[in-house]
């Protein structure tokens, strides 16, 4: 297959999902071009590069992560004419077989339907999050409001693109299919995320724990990758309040985002000798730090009212790590962290004393911790190789999808 794939977040600098993807069709034999989009590449007009065996089009654009809702929003509506004029000028004597797309954002829909008759050629969409009503959850506009029906209309208008839809989980599945009736429920799938799973190397706890002034016989808690409003930060502050006095709980955090301030902040305003915050690092140094840590934690605003399934807890199966999640109560990502995978243990993101508890039983049980860690790479190995992604696509398309 010739594949054009979209995306936000594909890196020329680092590993990560789409990456992975992209690469991973690419040593299959398919011929992979990625459209990717990031306010750090040089020009919205495109440059060339190549990742891997993937040909990549770097198209600057304006900044829609980690800025005001406002920004974000503009920002959204610019990205489609941007990138619509950059493929045109690089690929636009190209033949496509397939258009490979994520969401959000929605506002890409027309740079997809434009493909679609451009190359005369079918796309898949992979369903990452639900926007915009995780922006009515948050508070960022009301469901009645001027940008509600706006970005809705987007989200109706991306949906009907895409000629399947993959989701991340049977929840993420059945909630497209009852919010939006006009689509036909055979075009909905399950289409999880997936990553090229690495061989596990184990690195020397002692030494990067000196390096970095963690203590080495506490029970470190790792809170990494993006900091804003889903992730529910205030919970996150209260555990670190109330083991406050207690040396065996630590508090690890990388990354950063809208809401990382506050935690940066809570920490100095108490002086909290159990946590410490590390801006962001490449990626191959977290998992190095991540592989020394006990436990990694995942959170969810309890404002949510869709099903949300966090791709960071791949990073923590991979490396071995168990599960300590507070999640909202319409996820079923609780279901793979306690049933399917038992790689950790979750409670209600509305119950804080919940979540303080399962970090307590965590702190206090070692053979659980690794015993969870096992559970969760031999889980990964098993569910959420990249090569799953590949075999569904091509076993939905097949060698060369049928032209349109």
């Amino acid at each position: 297959m010739k594949i054009l794939q979209l995306s936000i977040t594909y890196t020329l600098s680092s590993d990560g999902l789409d990456s992975d993807l992209a690469e991973a069709l690419a040593k299959n034999g398919h011929e992979v071009c990625v459209a990717a989009m990031s306010p750090k590449f040089e020009s919205p007009k495109g440059t060339l590069a190549d990742k891997n065996g993937v040909e990549v089009l770097c198209v600057k654009t304006g900044t829609i992560q980690k800025v005001s809702k406002y920004k974000k929003g503009l920002n959204f509506i610019m990205l489609p004419h941007i990138v619509k004029g950059a493929i045109k000028r690089h690929f636009g004597k190209r033949s496509f077989d397939l258009v490979l797309f994520e969401a959000p954002p929605v506002t890409l829909q027309s740079v997809v339907w434009w493909a679609k008759k451009y190359f005369r050629c079918p796309a898949y969409l992979m369903q990452k999050d639900i926007f915009p009503q995780n922006a009515v959850d948050l508070g960022f506009f009301k469901k009645n409001s001027l940008p509600y029906f706006y970005f809705r209309n987007q989200e109706k208008k991306m949906l009907k693109a895409a000629d399947f839809i993959g989701c991340m989980s049977q929840a993420n599945i059945d909630y497209i299919r009852e919010k939006n009736p006009y689509i036909n429920p055979e075009r909905v799938e399950y289409f999880p995320n997936t990553k090229a799973v690495k061989a596990f190397c184990a690195e020397d706890k002692a030494e990067i724990r000196a390096k970095f002034g963690i203590p080495k016989d506490a029970c470190v808690f790792l809170f990494g990758g993006n900091m804003g409003k889903p992730q529910n930060v205030e919970i996150i502050n209260g555990a670190i309040s109330h083991f406050s006095g207690d040396e065996s709980v630590y508090f690890l955090f990388i990354g950063s985002g809208t809401e990382a301030g506050k935690i940066k902040n809570f920490i100095a305003q108490i002086s909290a000798k159990n946590a410490k915050f590390l801006d962001y690092m490449p990626r191959a140094d977290y998992e190095r730090i991540l592989k020394t840590c006990d436990v990694g934690i995942i959170s969810l605003s309890p404002k949510f009212t869709f099903p949300n399934y966090p791709s960071k807890i791949l990073s923590y199966m991979e490396c071995g790590v168990p599960v300590a999640a507070s999640l909202d109560r319409f996820t079923d990502c609780g279901k793979l962290i306690a049933e399917d995978a038992q790689c950790g243990l979750f409670s209600d993101a509305s119950n804080p004393e919940g979540f303080y508890k399962i970090i307590k039983t965590f702190a206090e049980s070692p053979e659980l911790r690794r015993r969870m860690g096992l559970n969760g790479r031999k889980y990964l190995e098993e569910n959420f190789d990249v090569s799953r992604s590949v075999k569904i696509l091509e076993g939905r398309f097949g060698s060369s999808p049928r032209r349109i």
